[in-house]
């Protein structure tokens, strides 16, 4: 798909419905509303909604709209920064009548009439700021700063191993609009006096698996303690990211499993890719930055294990 034919669509369509992966991110967030913001201000006779049940927990995000299976019936889904339809945040966008699939993920599995899927990008938010300069019509302020958002996190300010000249000149566009770039870092990654006394005990929770290899792992009880959940508590998985020894870090939050205590998990590595190893438990995401549900206290210890493998297969 390109910017003309991407173009075309919208102007097909009275309606237009904007999808995204479930527990959303910066760069999930960001790329659907400000597509929605760049649709409401160039063609603003188009009826256009945000659906999904999560929210995304960083940043600054209106509330999704709550809408009839009628109005997602007929209209033109556009699903951004999902890999897989399961992962899709509102399984009605089946009812649409065309599906427009973007997306950057490794190894995606293709759904939709039209596709716009560069494994090779740092973010959705860098493909889709692309492709709005490539249709010629303008991009607000307010647009610019929702897709500046999704770059900035999803490449963990710049530093992730798929970040390239063209991810930074995508940012450059989206600055040359006059966002306030100081203001936008402080929104994202500033903490209030909870979090940061969060933050410091995550850190203070972690184990080192190798000299390498670092995991914190956090009990129901310890998260009740500070009143956060699991998604949430995970997301402060980059506070043991910026240690120089560590190769691969990752969290674990205990969850109510049916036979047990479970796991969630997020990963983290520098170099290595460990979006497959989390494929193998049911997870995935990007080479550098991936998920996994419902793992059972062994599969913690086989994760970390193939890791480690991983790790020290990188190096021979």
């Amino acid at each position: 798909m390109n910017a003309e034919e991407f173009v075309s669509k919208i102007k097909q369509y009275d309606r237009i419905t904007v999808f995204r992966h479930e527990r959303p991110d910066c760069d999930a967030a960001g790329s659907q509303f400000g597509f929605i913001s760049w649709v409401r201000d160039n063609f603003p006779g188009k009826k256009i909604y945000a659906l999904g049940q999560g929210t995304c927990t960083q940043g600054d995000f209106p509330p999704n709209d709550e809408v009839t299976d009628n109005i997602v019936r007929g209209s033109l889904a556009v699903v951004f920064d999902t890999a897989s339809p399961d992962r899709i945040d509102d399984e009605r966008w089946q009812l649409a009548a065309e599906v427009i699939n973007i997306d950057h993920h490794p190894e995606p599995q293709p759904y939709g009439n039209l596709y716009l899927i560069d494994t090779g990008a740092a973010a959705v938010c860098e493909i889709l700021t692309r492709l709005l300069e490539e249709t010629g019509y303008p991009i607000s302020l307010r647009t610019a700063e929702y897709l500046y958002s999704g770059l900035l996190t999803d490449t963990l300010c710049f530093r992730t191993s798929n970040t390239t000249a063209r991810t930074l000149e995508a940012a450059a566009h989206l600055a040359a609009y006059g966002i306030d770039i100081p203001a936008i870092n402080r929104k994202l990654f500033d903490l209030s006096y909870s979090d940061f006394r969060f933050a410091s005990y995550f850190r203070s929770r972690t184990v080192l698996y190798t000299d390498e290899i670092a995991y914190v792992k956090l009990h129901m009880e310890d998260m009740a303690r500070f009143g956060v959940n699991g998604s949430s508590a995970r997301n402060f998985i980059d506070e043991i990211g910026h240690v120089r020894e560590f190769a691969a870090w990752c969290a674990f939050t205990e969850k109510e499993g049916s036979d047990g205590p479970l796991y969630d998990a997020s990963l983290r590595s520098k170099e290595i890719q460990i979006n497959d190893i989390a494929a193998a438990y049911g997870g995935g995401g990007h080479r550098n930055a991936a998920g996994v549900k419902d793992l059972s206290e062994s599969d913690v210890d086989s994760l970390l294990a193939a890791i480690k493998d991983r790790l020290a297969s990188s190096k021979k």
